[in-house]
C-alpha cells in the first residue's frame, strides 16, 4: 500500500525552528482524538524510531514516517505552514477526509 502525501519544506522548517527538531531526527505523525466523545480528529507528532512498514518522507533533514494503520487519514493530503500565523501556522489539509 502507497501513501500520498505532500510535506512542505515550510513545514518541515517550522518544526525545527518551533519544537526544536534537528535535522536527522525522526518524526512520527498518526491520529488522534480531540477527547472523549468529540469525534473530532487531528494530526500529532512525536520523536520516534522508523519501522519496516511505515511510509517514510525525509524533507530538509526531519524524517517524518506514518504507521500504514494510519494512511487513510494522511493519504491525499497536505501538511503545511504559514508563517504569518507563527507558531499557530501549522496546517493540514486532505479533501478526502469530510471536515
Amino acid at each position: 500500500m502507497s501513501l500520498q502525501l505532500t510535506i512542505t519544506p515550510e513545514f518541515s522548517l517550522a518544526y525545527q525552528k518551533y519544537a526544536g527538531f534537528k535535522p536527522g531526527e525522526t518524526i512520527r505523525l498518526y491520529v488522534r482524538t480531540a477527547g472523549p466523545g468529540t469525534g473530532g480528529l487531528f494530526y500529532a507528532v512525536d520523536k520516534d524510531d522508523r519501522h519496516k512498514d511505515d511510509a517514510f518522507f525525509d524533507v530538509e533533514g526531519i524524517r517524518f514516517v506514518i504507521r500504514p494503520t494510519d494512511f487513510w487519514y494522511f493519504d491525499g493530503g497536505t501538511l503545511s505552514y504559514d508563517e504569518v500565523l507563527g507558531e499557530y501556522g501549522f496546517m493540514f489539509h486532505n479533501p478526502g477526509i469530510p471536515e
